[in-house]
């Protein structure tokens, strides 16, 4: 028994109208309705396709089918603006009615056969591939968006733009609807499989991503500290048991606020927040990426970041106290005298545990907080001994910078 392509085309212009419902039901509580016509366009739009391409004969002449192939133009430009709709760009409507446009101005000159035949299915084709591309490029770009059905989606969009590009320079050898030769049964049932197969995937992308996109950021506050803007002690304890080798030169800076409660109590709590906010401030100015500031405590900072000697890793230790003492200086219109303590680490070339990195950095913030504040300190890697280490220990090298 041979596929019927009627039936088939008609079975897929089912499935794109139940999907458009779908989306305008899923929608209508949002009461976003440009939102919900987007989203709800290219089902709805492939649905009529289908239904010109069930029954071309309708209408008379080519009719029905040029109305099949501009529908079906119209869905997959308006799937690339639901696409951008939803990673929060603005919608470009003109680009795909002036492509679509074009496209059927081809198909009214165009005959059954002939030249401008060819030329307005390899245009059509042409304009597939390029919606999908942009769809791709769009979601690529888009660096907020790191889900897993991102990556599946951006697979599908880039194999469906390679095929539709493929078929270009052979179409007038390949049987419609795929080419422009006369249409085949197989050509019928393999373009109709490979709509349903992307329209499924597609519609199952747009339905996940938001999901997905909400839980990430969901899971990024939970892990933020709502005053520095940095990460919290549970994001902390997150990288410190990814407890391998480190075979990077990382640094790592133990900081405290000298005198923090002092300074709670003699301006408030509201100017104690003032400074960590600052604090945050500071650290995003003048560290640059991929520095990561961890919040491990009331006034208790880490900040990590990659560092090629030991000269490097102080230099930055002191660029970040002095810049603090000058940020907190006037805060919530009265002076305030906020400092830095700061114990610095740099793991050696040959890595170590970055619970061995800590503790050394603790050490020396225990030396830096003991020996007056206000100072960086570092031990070098030739001293073992990781007891705290007074004022006169040679081997800590202390730096004030006053």
């Amino acid at each position: 028994m041979s596929p019927d392509p009627p039936t088939l085309l008609g079975c897929s212009a089912v499935i794109f109208l139940l999907l458009g419902v779908h989306f305008i039901l899923s929608e209508l509580s949002s009461r976003q309705w440009s939102r919900m016509a987007w989203y709800a366009a290219p089902f709805l739009l492939g649905s009529v396709s289908g239904l010109f391409f069930t029954v071309p004969a309708t209408l008379p002449g080519l009719w029905g089918l040029r109305l099949g192939a501009l529908f079906m133009l119209l869905a997959y430009g308006t799937a690339w603006q639901a696409m951008r709709v939803m990673l929060g760009c603005q919608s470009q409507p003109l680009i795909v009615l002036l492509t679509c446009s074009a496209s059927f101005m081809l198909s009214i000159l165009a005959g059954p056969t002939g030249l401008v035949h060819v030329v307005s299915t390899a245009f059509r084709l042409a304009a597939i591939a390029s919606f999908h591309i942009f769809a791709a490029c769009g979601l690529r770009h888009n660096l907020s968006i790191r889900t897993p059905a991102r990556r599946t989606l951006l697979k599908l969009l880039n194999v469906y733009a390679g095929f539709h590009l493929l078929l270009v320079p052979f179409v007038l050898w390949i049987p419609a609807p795929l080419g422009a030769a006369p249409t085949t049964i197989w050509a019928v049932t393999t373009y109709n499989f490979l709509a349903i197969i992307e329209v499924a995937l597609f519609a199952l992308a747009m339905i996940a991503i938001p999901w997905e996109q909400l839980a990430f950021r969901q899971q990024e506050l939970i892990l933020q500290d709502p005053l520095s803007g940095g990460s919290n002690r549970r994001a902390f304890q997150s990288w410190l048991e990814n407890n391998g080798k480190i075979c990077t030169r990382e640094a790592l800076l133990m900081v405290d606020i000298d005198h923090f409660k002092s300074i709670n109590d003699a301006h408030g709590h509201a100017v104690g927040d003032q400074i960590i906010t600052a604090m945050g401030r500071v650290c995003t100015d003048i560290l640059y990426p991929p520095t990561v500031l961890f919040r491990i405590g009331g006034d208790e900072f880490v900040v990590v970041f990659q560092c090629a000697s030991p000269e490097e890793m102080l230099a930055t230790a002191q660029r970040l106290r002095k810049a603090f003492r000058t940020e907190t200086r006037i805060i919530g219109g009265a002076a305030v005298a906020a400092t830095l303590s700061i114990g610095a680490a740099l793991c050696p070339g040959t890595g170590i545990a970055r619970t061995e990195l800590l503790a050394r950095a603790d050490s020396a913030l225990y030396a830096a907080k003991q020996t007056g504040r206000d100072r960086v300190v570092h031990f070098p890697w030739e001293d073992e001994e990781m007891s705290p280490a007074p004022a006169n220990d040679p081997t800590a090298i202390a730096e004030t910078g006053l």
